[in-house]
């Protein structure tokens, strides 16, 4: 008997389906790391588009302006003793030109010490001997504000502010419990003695806005405002003005065959109330080497023995009383010797006068530098050739035009050329 045959089993085929439990928590701290990755490369790509734009989120333009940009204080002229504590630092360094700036940062000058120093609006601020102070504030802001602050423990500084186009900018000095917001454009003088109890700023151009405690003033030029104790008022005064600096012209050359035995006539204009004036002559443009400091009756004095270099000067007026005023913004002129024999041509071809404007026609030796009365001509041309207009001269009367030419060798030359205005 035949067994009927079974029935066949299907085969099954088994798979298996592997599945992970995934939170809502955890999808939420992948999205945010990728979108913190995504901010972060538009800040590393366009750090101004997403400074802005993030302003806007959190605020708009006030917290904008909370964004602040690191930014440096640097040294332009550094003489004597002048020493750097950084604010993080225990001990003092020498400064040196490499040496940047920062808010909190202590900088101090010795006896023989001087120091020039641009900070990051323009406004520079030469450090006088025997001063310490503190930078308090040196930063752009997030709509491109600036904020400068210094604080003058003790000494003297001098400060010139440059102009600035964005709204908020502000540049302030702090000496005892007063607070000095300088306008643009404005030069002035500190002086902060608590021993001599000597509080004061004096302004020679611009302004100045004085605070302290409840009173209020403005400062304008030739002015001084001044406290001795925490108990007296503020004083304002008027001062004598500075004079003005006649001749030698700023940046003028003057070429001599023997500049040892050249007179140098120094000139400028008399001011009203002044008995006398203190002319000085330096090397140096924070005048640390002087090579003359005279106190002159009269507003002009003739000089001889100077050899040859750049020199800068200066003039202050004083009164019946021997009280000073401001110095003069300095001169700088260059005293160069001429070999008796030239070896550079210049010619000069036609001088045509257009009203106060004096015109130059002349020509050199190719590859030759000309300046005509201090200016540089802007175009000197490969056959030597060169033309220039000189600023408008100064009121009628007898003028000198001064040309002169120097060449990569070193060479020298010059001519006068003397024109009437009438």
């Amino acid at each position: 008997m035949t067994e009927a045959p079974q029935p066949t089993q299907p085969k099954h085929r088994v798979q298996w389906e592997y599945w992970t439990t995934v939170s809502y928590r955890s999808v939420g701290l992948v999205a945010i790391s990728l979108f913190i990755m995504f901010l972060a490369a538009i800040n590393l790509l366009y750090p101004e588009v997403f400074s802005s734009a993030w302003a806007k989120i959190t605020g708009g333009e006030g917290n904008a302006a909370a964004v602040q940009q690191a930014s440096f204080a640097r040294f332009l002229n550094l003489d004597g003793s002048v020493r750097v504590k950084k604010r993080d630092a225990v001990q003092w360094a020498n400064a040196d030109y490499r040496t940047e700036l920062q808010e909190g940062d202590i900088v101090q000058t010795g006896t023989q010490g001087i120091a020039r120093i641009v900070f990051i609006d323009g406004t520079t601020y030469v450090v006088k001997p025997d001063t310490l102070i503190v930078i308090e504030q040196n930063a752009t802001l997030g709509n491109s504000a600036t904020k400068v602050s210094v604080q003058v423990s003790s000494g003297a500084v001098d400060l010139s502010t440059g102009s600035w186009d964005v709204p908020g900018s502000s540049s302030e000095v702090r000496f005892e419990n007063a607070v000095a917001r300088m306008n643009q454009n404005t030069r002035a003088a500190i002086r902060q003695d608590p021993e001599a109890k000597v509080h004061e700023i004096t302004v020679s151009e611009g302004s100045a806005d004085l605070r302290r405690g409840t009173e209020a003033v403005r400062v304008g030029p030739y002015e001084r405002s001044s406290f001795r104790g925490p108990e007296e008022r503020l004083v304002k005064e008027r001062i004598l003005a500075p004079p003005k600096l006649a001749r030698p012209r700023n940046l003028e050359p003057i070429i001599s065959t023997n500049p040892k035995n050249e007179v140098i006539r120094f000139a400028w204009d008399p001011v009203e109330q002044a008995r006398s004036y203190r002319l000085r002559v330096s090397t140096s443009p924070l005048f640390t080497t002087e090579v003359i400091n005279r106190i002159i009756s009269t507003s002009n004095f003739n000089a001889r023995g100077l050899a040859p270099g750049e020199y800068y000067w200066t003039v202050r007026a004083m009164d019946a009383q021997n009280r000073e005023s401001p110095e003069s913004e300095p001169n700088r002129f260059t005293l160069a010797e001429q070999p008796a024999t030239e070896q550079l041509l210049l010619v000069i071809d036609s001088i045509t006068q257009h009203g106060r404007v004096i015109e130059v026609m002349g020509r050199t030796e190719p590859g030759a530098s000309v300046t005509v009365n201090a200016e540089a001509v802007a175009y000197v041309g490969p056959d030597g050739r060169f033309r220039h207009f000189t600023s408008p001269l100064q009121g009628p009367g007898a003028h000198t035009i001064t040309i002169v030419a120097q060449n990569p060798r070193g060479e020298v030359v010059a001519r006068k050329q003397p024109v009437l205005i009438k």
